[in-house]
C-alpha cells in the first residue's frame, strides 16, 4: 500500500512498540491463515493501523509464532481476531484492485507483470470479497469513479481525494452504531491525506512521464514543482482534515492501543507529511522500515 500511516516509532515507549508490532505480526500471520502465504507480501502499516482501530478491547490475546523472515526465534503477535480479520479481508481487497489499476496504467512490461500478480491473488480476492461484500462494493464504485475522473484529466483535488476518502471510510462501517459513524469519519479525512500525500510524493515522477496526477491540472507548477502558495494551499486543506481525525478520535473509547494511535495521529502523519513536502520521504522510509 502506501505506508503513510505509521508511528513515530522513537516517540513509543518499548511496551507500545512491542504491542505495535504485535498487531503488525498478526496481521501478517492472519493473512497467511485466511489467504495464503503468497497474501503475506501484502503486510503493510496502513491497515495495521486499521486494524488497532477496530479492534475491541477483548480482542488483545497474543500468542508466540515464528516469523518467516526471523525464523531463528518466537515472537508475540495479536491472535486472531474480528479486528486482524476484517483488515485482512479489506487489505486483500484494496490490493487486488491496486494492481487491477496498475495493469492499466502502466507500460507494456509492467502491466504483464501486474496482470500476472492479479491472477495470483483472484482466488483470494473473491474469498475476500464473500466476506466483506459491502466493503468490496464500495472499493469497485469508487476506483472506477476514480478512472473516470482521472482519464477526463480533472482537476479537482476535492473530487478525486473523496472516491478515495471513500473507500477508507467503508472500511470502519462494520463497526456498528455511533462508533462506525466516528471511525467512518476518522478514515475518510485519513483517506483523503492519504490520497493528496500521494500526490504530492508522486508529482516529479508524473511531471516527467505525462501520467495523471491531479495536481498537473490543479496547480500552475514551476519547474515541475509546486510554488510556495500552492504549497501552502495544500498544506492547509491536509490540515482542515488532520483537524477532522483529531475531532473523530477525541470521541471514540479508549482501547488497547489508544497510546499507539494517538502516536499516529499527532506524531507519525505530521512527520510523513513533512517529509513528503520535503522531497526526504523515501530516504526517511528507508531508514525507519524495520518493525
Amino acid at each position: 500500500m502506501y505506508g503513510y500511516v505509521r508511528p513515530e516509532k522513537g516517540e513509543l515507549k518499548i511496551r507500545e512498540y512491542q504491542r505495535y508490532r504485535g498487531v503488525y505480526c498478526g496481521l501478517c500471520h492472519d493473512l497467511r491463515r485466511r489467504y495464503g502465504p503468497f497474501c503475506r507480501l501484502l503486510v503493510n502499516y496502513d491497515f495495521t493501523f486499521l486494524a488497532m482501530l477496530l479492534a475491541g478491547e477483548g480482542e488483545e490475546n497474543t500468542c508466540d509464532k515464528r516469523c518467516p523472515v526471523h525464523p531463528a526465534r518466537k515472537y508475540p503477535c495479536l491472535g486472531a481476531c474480528m479486528g486482524l480479520d476484517t483488515a485482512a479481508d479489506e487489505t486483500v481487497i484494496l490490493a487486488w484492485w491496486k494492481l487491477r489499476d496498475g495493469a492499466r496504467d502502466e507500460s507494456l512490461l509492467k502491466s504483464l507483470l501486474y496482470r500476472i500478480a492479479c491472477l495470483i491473488l483472484r482466488r483470494a480476492y473473491k474469498k475476500a470479497t464473500d466476506r466483506q461484500p459491502g466493503f468490496a462494493s464500495v472499493v469497485e464504485t469508487q476506483l472506477l469513479r476514480l478512472n473516470r475522473l482521472e482519464d477526463a484529466k480533472s482537476s479537482s483535488l476535492d473530487e478525486t481525494a473523496d472516491a478515495f476518502a471513500c473507500i477508507l471510510r467503508a472500511a470502519g462501517e462494520g463497526a456498528g452504531g455511533d462508533r462506525s459513524r466516528i471511525l467512518g469519519e476518522l478514515l475518510y479525512h485519513l483517506g483523503r491525506i492519504i490520497y493528496i500525500l500521494d500526490a504530492v510524493d508522486d508529482l516529479a515522477r508524473d511531471e516527467r512521464s505525462g501520467d495523471y496526477n491531479p495536481l498537473r491540472y490543479r496547480f500552475n507548477l514551476e519547474e515541475g514543482k509546486l510554488s510556495q502558495p500552492d504549497e501552502a494551499a495544500l498544506r492547509l486543506t491536509l490540515q482542515h482534515s488532520h483537524n477532522s481525525i483529531s475531532a473523530a478520535w477525541a470521541l471514540l473509547e479508549p482501547s488497547p492501543y489508544s497510546e499507539i494511535i494517538s502516536n499516529v495521529i499527532y506524531l507519525g502523519l505530521p512527520t510523513v507529511t513533512q517529509a513528503i513536502f520535503a522531497g526526504t520521504w523515501h530516504a526517511h522510509k528507508r531508514e525507519r522500515s524495520k518493525i
